[in-house]
């Protein structure tokens, strides 16, 4: 598959076949991920390949989405964070180059995959995984053969409605934002993440994947 069909193609799956991936393939898909370009060309990327189910039930009962369970293989993806450029985050922008060159190749090769930071709070995730506090979990990522056909997801905007020369347009269609509600959603989103992984294991966790989670068709 050529690259700008790879990119047309690409689309977030997150239901799959009960079918193993290779590991020939896996270590396809973290080759191409650290061709990225890296700020500096630091390169501080890190891949933890979890294909054990008591593991992922462990990310799910500290908070994780529930779909984690579900996808046959998932890709923890950190990145070193002792760079100088606290303004613009330079490493999850480097750890993020990487994950799309991996999202690629999966859908060139004919896997699924789904980019997801519906996660614990990253000090659930250190405990986990036994992350020394220099490295930064940036995103899991599920990965497996698709169950159905991918639907394609139109995109929200036309190109003279993303671009522009030399400076901001005023023209550009506004995003429709509460404040009030994204404010109240981030206070409740760090509460729960507060919380004890006993309590959102037994009271909480599908509560919020119910009720707050949002769905989607692929």
């Amino acid at each position: 598959m050529d690259l700008i069909k790879a990119i047309k193609n690409r689309r977030s799956v997150r239901t799959f076949q009960h079918k193993p991936v290779a590991r020939e393939l896996i270590e396809k898909l973290i080759e191409s991920a650290i061709c990225a370009p890296s700020a500096c060309n630091i390169q501080g990327w890190k891949f933890i390949v979890v294909d054990n189910q008591d593991v992922k039930k462990s990310i799910v009962d500290a908070g994780g989405s529930v779909l984690i369970e579900k996808a046959p293989l998932g890709i923890l993806v950190l990145y070193n964070n002792r760079t100088h450029n606290v303004g613009y985050r330079d490493y999850i922008q480097s750890a993020s180059a990487a994950i799309e060159n991996l999202l690629l190749t999966a859908t060139s090769e004919g896997l699924g995959a789904c980019w997801i930071c519906h996660l614990p709070r990253p000090g659930n995730l250190r405990k986990i995984f036994n992350i020394p506090k220099s490295f930064s979990p940036i995103a899991y990522l599920l990965l497996g053969y698709p169950e159905n056909q991918p639907q394609a997801v139109p995109r929200k905007y036309r190109l003279d409605e993303v671009m522009a020369v030399n400076k901001f347009s005023p023209n550009w269609p506004r995003l429709k934002v509460s404040w009030l509600g994204l404010k109240i959603k981030r206070l409740l989103i760090a509460i729960y993440n507060l919380m004890p992984t006993i309590i959102k294991k037994k009271f909480l966790n599908k509560l919020v994947d119910k009720n707050f989670v949002k769905k989607f068709e692929n």
